[in-house]
């Protein structure tokens, strides 16, 4: 028996609309519905913090407390170890102080305005700067 081509068309959007209605897998278990969620706005990476008006840095396990900091022109900035650990303050311009043991101290003068920035050369990752304005 031939079916009219309606009547076939017909059965093909029916077999079409219920295997959309039904989905097309997953397991044999109830499940919820799902409620539509607000997108959510990438993040974006954090700004450093704005530097501390200060002229003292301790050093401690593994970071500099502040690490950035702001001086003005001719200040001095005084390191202090607040750990027996062995570290250095290491300057670009090859200035440094090698120190170890709670209250060791290194000075340096900054003369004239910039940011300089600043790393323990024996712990990678602790770092700081100074601007100076």
């Amino acid at each position: 028996m031939r079916f009219p081509s309606r009547v076939v068309a017909a059965l093909a959007l029916t077999a079409v609309t219920f295997a959309a209605a039904c989905g097309g897998g997953g397991d044999s278990g109830t499940s919820s519905p799902t409620t539509p969620t607000t997108p959510q706005t990438p993040q974006t990476p954090s700004t450093p913090a704005a530097p501390v008006v200060t002229t003292s840095v301790s050093v401690e396990d593994d970071f500099f407390n502040p690490s950035n900091i702001q001086v003005s022109p001719g200040q001095t900035v005084t390191w202090t170890w607040s750990t027996s650990t062995t570290h250095n303050v290491t300057f670009g311009d090859g200035s440094s102080g090698d120190k170890g043991g709670a209250n060791a101290s290194f000075n340096k003068t900054f003369p004239t305005t910039g940011t300089f920035a600043y790393d323990c050369t024996l712990h990678g990752g602790m770092s700081g700067s100074v601007l100076v304005k």
